[in-house]
């Protein structure tokens, strides 16, 4: 009887400290969700200074002059003068095509010409014999000695004598032309280098037969000076106007990460590439190479700065980039005391303070200035409100001011800790502008 007692004195006070802890948890879980969200801002300060609007284009590595060199026979390549990178000089013998065929071609012809200038030889006596014949008969023919008939033979038989001249003095120049071809043929079993240079690929080895039927084949492909080259990068039509020649542009290529190399826009050719409808022309960048550390084919990644404003008011991208959420947006900065009209279009004015113009000289006539509003805002204890300002040209890191609400020391939100965490804007740029992957951002 006192066990069952003793047992059920302790179920009883199992009772109680669960009780006990449920009633805990729920008052600390109660005072924690009705508790008030701690949220902070993280900002970043308007200033002064350079912005910069950028083409970037994505073009290769070429030498100024490349030339092919092909055969014009064909044969059997006997020899080789020249190898992947091969410095080689103009006139230098770099491939040696068999010429034994060529050397007996020639030699066929030169036998043919002089037996042609021997049939013509034959022919001038034959001219000359029936000259002599007709210039006799005539007097003979007029004192009644020989007849009509007799006459009329020399006569046939000189003309018939000028014409085998006349034919074999062709067949002598037909012969010295086919042994002039047998020459040229045979001179161009010797391949020569026809521009000093560089050999940059080279397409056959020794024992190798060159078939030059329809077109040349290429045996070798020199550059003639790599401490001079080119980069043919593809400028889309949208940026083509902001770019002109004698312009500097840099690049940077894979092989030197981290190094940047200069150039200038030595052309921009007007004939357009059409790819997939995408509409590009080629800018031709001239770049030294003294020390020859860039290659003919490297990807080079360009970037030329079409816009340049100096000291002028500019706003971090991170705070276009900042959306809050509802919660944290401040009420009266919705509302518009001027009357003005909401936020996205041109003249609107936008709730938040109002300000003069930071922008330079006040106005949105600056060169570069954009037509449209963008907005960020300003933190007002646990809320933000919304600045309006009207964005020009920008870069990677900052926009310009041309106009709004924004002086140079003032803090804008870029990211709320705690709650309330804004997003990207749906625009994907700042001040919602989309723009091409790539390329310049301007508004």
């Amino acid at each position: 009887m006192a066990g069952a007692t003793k047992r059920k004195g302790r179920s009883t006070g199992t009772i109680l400290v669960v009780a006990l802890v449920v009633v805990v948890g729920g008052v600390w879980l109660w005072r924690r969700a009705n508790a008030p969200v701690v949220v902070t801002f993280r900002t970043a300060k308007v200033d002064r200074g350079s912005v910069e609007a950028t083409v970037t284009a994505t073009g290769s590595l070429n030498a100024v002059v490349t030339v092919q060199v092909g055969s014009q026979v064909s044969g059997i390549i006997a020899k080789l003068g020249a190898d992947f990178n091969s410095k080689v000089t103009e006139g230098q013998i770099i491939a040696q095509i068999d010429p034994t065929r060529f050397k007996a071609n020639l030699a066929q012809a030169e036998a043919a010409l002089k037996s042609a200038e021997a049939s013509l030889v034959h022919a001038d006596v034959a001219v000359r014999e029936a000259k002599v014949e007709l210039d006799r008969a005539k007097p003979l023919a007029d004192k009644k000695v020989i007849g009509a008939a007799d006459l009329d033979a020399a006569q046939s038989k000189y003309d018939q004598a000028v014409a085998d001249k006349a034919s074999a003095d062709a067949q002598v120049g037909q012969s010295r032309a086919n042994a002039s071809v047998a020459r040229v043929d045979l001179e161009h079993t010797t391949i020569r280098a026809p521009i000093s240079g560089t050999v940059l690929q080279r397409s056959v080895d020794v024992g190798q037969t060159v078939a030059a039927s329809m077109q040349a084949p290429v045996l070798f492909t020199i550059a003639q000076d790599l401490s001079r080259m080119e980069v043919h990068a593809a400028i889309d039509e949208a940026d083509v106007g902001k770019l002109h020649e004698q312009q500097e542009a840099v690049f940077t290529v894979d092989a030197y990460p981290g190094e940047t190399f200069h150039g200038t826009i030595f052309q921009i050719r007007s004939q357009p590439t059409v790819t997939q409808n995408v509409v590009t022309y080629d800018a031709v960048l001239r770049v030294e190479n003294p020390d020859g550390r860039l290659r003919p084919g490297m990807t080079a990644s360009v970037r030329a700065v079409s816009q340049k404003h100096e000291n002028v008011l500019r706003i971090p991208n991170s705070a276009l980039r900042f959306r809050p959420t509802p919660d944290l947006i401040e009420v009266a900065s919705n509302n518009r005391p001027d009357g003005g009209a909401p936020f996205g279009g041109p003249g609107a004015s936008g709730g938040g303070r109002q300000r003069g113009a930071g922008g330079p000289g006040g106005g949105g006539d600056s060169k570069g200035a954009g037509t449209r509003w963008a907005k960020v805002y300003e933190a007002n204890g646990s809320k933000v409100n919304a600045v309006r300002f009207r964005p020009g040209i920008a870069d990677d890191e900052f926009t310009e001011i041309v106009q709004g609400h924004l002086q140079e020391g003032d803090e804008v939100v870029i990211e709320a800790i705690g709650g309330g965490a804004g997003g990207p804007p749906s625009g994907g740029a700042p001040g919602g502008q989309n723009r091409r992957p790539g390329g310049p951002r301007m508004f």
